[in-house]
């Protein structure tokens, strides 16, 4: 078709103008072009496999529709104590805000794994959460786990925060964490701290503080804050990492002393305490927090609006006072701050882990 040939050279500006082809001949180049267009279709779409037209539609419905049906806060620990009134107060509140009971359901045992386990088997749907606290980083550290704290669940955002206060016998002379450092490697004996949860991070800060002390320094198990508490009281146990929960009470009756604080910032729970990173001691920037987490694969938009109804909890004036009256610094967090959170103390609590001699669970 030498006349197709020259209006295809003509349109490149390769060739002069020339008369109009016959129509016989345009009308073949077209059913050729036809063809071939016909063909390079029916070819793609036997490449592509074909989509349900409502395939991309059902994630964005089912986000639009959230909540649909009561939900539930998983919660690894038995009711009463801290986390409890936690989770009950974010329950109580995202019930207001959401339009649907949220119920909080106890699981303890097994150092939070039940719970754990539950939530990481959980529908992708946004309708069962998880409240737990740091020490589901510490955990795989420990001990075999049903599940993987970063494949198997969403963060969604830290509530609160729970600093761990260096807390000693106000009966002693120490005034700073380097007087007390100082007086514990010179005459380890004479001191101990205790803690009250094998694996905590009370008991790794604790580990962690008498690490290359050669006679070592005695570590006392109670059972729980309140015991390790009053055992400081009655002069059998010298120091403990501890919630201002624990202690704010002993503290401003004078029986107990605040030296330092963990984590990166001092704790306007106690603002006058220096942390113990400005004391010059390392390796104490993990921080105690309560945290919600949904299931893995939990639609992004779910995750959006969950964190922008505990944004809004978590500002409301009421929740505030609460939760500095119960010894816990309340926060305002985001999914991608939580994600990098959990990224980040993993790291940390693995790198004390490997300084301290094994824990034994009990």
């Amino acid at each position: 078709m030498p006349e197709v040939r020259n209006w295809s050279r003509l349109w490149r500006g390769k060739a002069k103008f020339a008369p109009r082809p016959p129509m016989g001949a345009v009308r073949r180049w077209l059913r050729s072009f036809l063809c071939l267009y016909a063909l390079g279709c029916a070819t793609l779409a036997l490449a592509v496999p074909a989509m349900p037209a409502h395939a991309g539609t059902q994630q964005l419905a089912r986000s639009m529709s959230f909540p649909d049906r009561p939900m539930r806060l998983i919660v690894p620990f038995p009711a009463g104590g801290v986390a409890d009134a936690v989770a009950r107060m974010l329950a109580e509140r995202l019930s207001v805000r959401l339009g649907v009971p949220v119920e909080v359901d106890n699981r303890p045992g097994a150092a939070g794994t039940i719970a754990g386990d539950v939530v990481a088997k959980a529908s992708s749907d946004g309708h069962t959460l998880l409240l737990h606290q740091a020490n589901m980083l510490i955990q795989p550290g420990l001990e075999p786990v049903p599940y993987d704290v970063v494949r198997d669940f969403t963060p969604v955002a830290r509530v609160a925060t729970t600093p761990l206060f260096l807390v000693i016998d106000a009966r002693l002379p120490m005034r700073t964490p380097e007087q007390w450092m100082i007086a514990v490697k010179s005459n380890p004996g004479s001191y101990s701290y205790g803690y009250g949860q094998p694996g905590s991070p009370s008991h790794l800060y604790a580990e962690y503080a008498v690490r290359g002390i050669r006679s070592g320094v005695p570590l006392v198990t109670a059972k729980g804050e309140a015991a390790v508490v009053q055992e400081m009281l009655a002069g059998r146990v010298s120091a403990c990492f501890c919630s201002f929960a624990a202690v704010q009470g002993q503290v401003r009756s004078g029986g107990l002393r605040l030296l330092g604080v963990t984590g990166v910032a001092r704790s306007p729970l106690a603002p006058l305490v220096p942390t113990l990173q400005e004391s010059g001691l390392e390796g104490y920037a993990a921080a105690a927090w309560f945290g919600v987490m949904a299931p893995a694969k939990t639609p992004r938009a779910i995750v959006a609006r969950l964190a922008v109804e505990l944004d809004a909890v978590m500002s409301e004036r009421e929740v505030r006072s609460r939760l500095q009256a119960a010894g816990v610094t309340p926060l305002r967090d985001s999914p991608e701050a939580f994600a990098t959170a959990i990224r980040s103390e993993s790291i940390q609590w693995q790198v004390i882990l490997k300084d301290v001699p094994p824990i034994q669970e009990p």
